[in-house]
């Protein structure tokens, strides 16, 4: 890659500490050049620098620690359900970790738990005396959907239960809101906002600036999806996560994985977005 002179260095220094990036040299080169000042390109390579990319290892440490939970929560085995915080029946990520989550399980003797991978279909399974739910999930981003679960679980269950949250990872302003809330969370990675939290003052300012001056480059609508509702990542999360070999939460910042330029042009995403309505 011919980078620019000015460029170089932060190039380098960034593969040197995020080496999965170095796999999307020509998406990295490619967001970079869409850059009017040194600012915005500043505000980006910071972003990077500080993104968690989930790799193999790093994930089974992470079930690990919700293993660890899900054991130790007090709730009985015979009582459990593990519910995927999955809406409909289209595949997501808490249907995966939910998947992920049995075998270290079943190592450590926790074997025959029960597993449901829709909410809706926990009410059955209440019935049948498993009123002790663990809803399971990738990443938690505004709260606003487990919340809704939640709630969702406890009004239709026709009789009294316990709820518990397992997430691998997700922002730490949500996970603390949802405990004031006296709902039971546990997520072992907590982010701060990428932005909001970070910088101070002007340059707090400057960078809000910043990147809504690079959105500003990004299709305002794709299909049924309004740009506007994922400024900054959906509900203003912030979020600096993805999963190797995973979806990218639409919590995190459009720019990495939004489709196409202001032009209707497909873009080179660093990040990969699955999502309904985008085509």
């Amino acid at each position: 890659m011919d980078y620019k002179k000015e460029d170089y260095i932060k190039f380098m220094q960034l593969y040197s500490h995020q080496s999965w990036l170095s796999k999307k040299e020509s998406s990295l080169e490619a967001l970079i050049a869409t850059c009017d000042t040194y600012e915005q390109k500043k505000l980006i390579f910071s972003l990077l620098d500080r993104f968690h990319y989930l790799k193999e290892d790093v994930v089974h440490l992470f079930l690990g620690q919700m293993v660890d939970y899900i054991m130790n929560s007090g709730f009985e085995k015979e009582r459990i359900q593990l519910v995927a915080c999955t809406y409909d029946n289209e595949a997501d990520s808490g249907q995966k970790i939910l998947d992920m989550i049995k075998v270290p399980l079943f190592e450590r003797g926790w074997r025959n738990i029960k597993t449901v991978n829709v909410v809706g279909k926990a009410i059955k399974t209440i019935s049948e005396g498993k009123n002790q739910i663990i809803i399971i999930d990738e990443f938690l981003g505004t709260g606003r959907s487990l919340r809704t679960r939640v709630e969702w679980l406890n009004k239709n269950a026709n009789q009294p239960i316990e709820i518990k949250c397992c997430f691998m990872a997700g922002m730490k302003y949500a996970v603390e809101t949802l405990k004031a809330d006296s709902i039971d969370i546990f997520c072992p990675l907590q982010l701060e906002k990428g932005i909001s939290e970070y910088f101070e003052g002007d340059k707090l300012v400057h960078a809000i600036k910043d990147m809504i001056n690079l959105e500003s480059k990004l299709a305002k609508i794709i299909q049924e999806k309004k740009l506007e509702d994922y400024s900054f990542g959906y509900g203003k999360a912030e979020a600096l996560y993805s999963l190797e070999n995973g979806n990218t939460p639409n919590s995190v910042f459009p720019v990495f994985w939004w489709l196409k330029d202001e032009k209707g042009n497909e873009r080179k995403t660093i990040l990969t977005r699955y999502e309904k309505g985008f085509e």
